[in-house]
């Protein structure tokens, strides 16, 4: 296993330069997390300093009270296991990596040591973007066509903020070949360069993003569905040759299918109990058709601005002093309920696996027929789906022999994701102005009408 303290060394005109960690961060999850000196800037930045305000977890904070943790936290620890899982995959397939290559002697030092600081830079950016509440609404609230991450690239290239200058005029970087735009092109996925596996370190579907929000929303929500076993994963992954992008794609060792399984097995736990906790989804709801009416009085659209310095203007304390300004205990408002932590009310939701017919019906029936059934009652419908059957879809090669190695397929090898299906829950929710009774009414009424064939 890799220590967690690193000096990289590389060779430029002939001059050994070490980079020594400039500051350190205790971080709760992986202990001590150094930066370099360029880190630390981007950091102390403006745009950096806002993921202290973006929550991790939207309002589950209402749900699991320490889930209170934000953005800011994660990115360092995404930063830290991605310089890890890098340093991992380029020391153990040093040589195949300089045949493939063609990386020979200090070349071959000073590529691995940038491919490893290019990817912390990754880890470090990849959330910058996010807007407030994290994932909350971003289906509806962004522009069409925009994602976290196109905001995420779109700061680390503008000119007009702060980032971009940090990474393109620093001399360390500069020396290395390291840009702006190659971090936002491991961002965006359309990194080009010949090791194009490092890519996926930062965003697939066994990402170091999963490694650390499993781990972390799983210690600051107080449960234990998201642990796994990060040093044993880590220790066993490695690279396959990958014909069809002449590159290598990630791979894992034998020994490690167990670790993987692990993984996959937190992330549906953290999935099924707690992101698609009912309260929480509940609160992503309110706080979607909230900050939509905000958006609409303070900008004149119902999308977040496309333009980045505006963009970052939008944090969870800008949301939440609104809702404070705007609530009222008499009408009982959306802004009231937000700041006074009372949520519409779960009245039906089916099974986490149903059928496409009962799925269909409850998503597309069920609340029309309440607003006809119950007049002036607000109703919301939710779709909470996942899907953890992508980890057989986009299949991991398994090592199978150390000295004279062959290769399976993950999904063939484990009997876990064999059996993983499609989670796709729909809830309906509704505001009924605290009247039980009338809650009680509404439910049975979604029972009888999904009865109804």
């Amino acid at each position: 296993m890799l220590a967690s303290r690193v000096l990289l060394r590389y060779t430029c005109s002939s001059v050994m330069t070490t980079f020594i960690p400039h500051a350190t961060f205790r971080d709760p999850i992986h202990g001590f997390v150094d930066v370099y000196e360029w880190e630390r800037e981007i950091i102390d930045s403006p745009e950096f300093q806002r993921l202290r305000r973006i929550r991790q977890l939207a309002l589950t904070s209402y749900v699991y009270h320490g889930a209170e943790h934000s953005r800011f936290g994660h990115s360092l620890g995404v930063m830290h296991l991605a310089g890890r899982m890098a340093q991992r995959l380029l020391f153990a397939n040093r040589q195949a990596i300089q045949e493939k290559y063609g990386w020979g002697g200090t070349e071959l030092e000073r590529q691995m040591n940038r491919l490893i600081l290019l990817t912390r830079l990754g880890g470090l950016l990849h959330d910058i973007g996010h807007a407030p509440f994290s994932h909350a609404g971003e289906r509806t609230l962004f522009p069409p066509g925009k994602q976290h991450e196109d905001y995420s690239a779109d700061i680390v290239e503008s000119p007009e903020l702060s980032i971009q200058g940090i990474i393109d005029s620093h001399g360390a970087l500069k020396e290395m070949g390291i840009t702006s735009g190659l971090v936002a092109s491991l961002i965006r996925r359309n990194f080009l360069e010949p090791a194009r596996f490092i890519s996926d370190i930062i965003s697939s579907v066994w990402d170091v993003d999963k490694m650390d929000y499993l781990l972390r929303d799983s210690l600051y929500c107080g449960v234990e569905y998201g642990k796994y076993d990060l040093a044993r994963l880590l220790d066993t992954f490695t690279l396959r040759d990958d014909p069809e992008s002449q590159s290598f794609a990630l791979a894992i060792e034998e020994g490690g299918v167990h670790a993987i399984e692990g993984f996959v097995l937190a992330r549906y736990f953290m999935f099924t109990q707690v992101y698609f906790h009912p309260v929480r989804r509940a609160y992503d709801l309110v706080l979607t058709t909230f900050i939509t009416e905000l958006l609409q009085q303070e900008t004149g659209s119902r999308h977040y601005p496309e333009k980045a310095s505006d963009y970052l203007m939008w944090d969870d304390e800008r949301i939440l002093d609104r809702a404070r300004i705007q609530s009222s205990v008499a009408s009982k408002n959306l802004a009231w309920r937000i700041y006074q932590r009372h949520h519409p009310k779960n009245v039906y939701e089916t099974k986490e696996n149903d059928d496409r017919f009962v799925i269909d019906k409850a998503l597309f029936e069920l609340r029309p027929a309440i607003e006809k059934g119950f007049p002036g009652t607000l109703a919301w419908v939710d779709q909470a789906t996942d899907r953890p059957d992508k980890f057989k879809v986009d299949d991991l090669p398994v090592k199978k022999d150390r000295y004279t190695p062959y290769w399976r397929s993950l999904s063939r090898e484990s009997v876990l994701l064999q059996s993983l299906k499609e989670i796709q829950q729909v809830r309906i929710f509704v505001d009924a102005g605290d009247d039980r009774v009338k809650e009680k009414e509404i439910s049975e009424f979604c029972r009888q009408t999904m009865a109804m064939a």
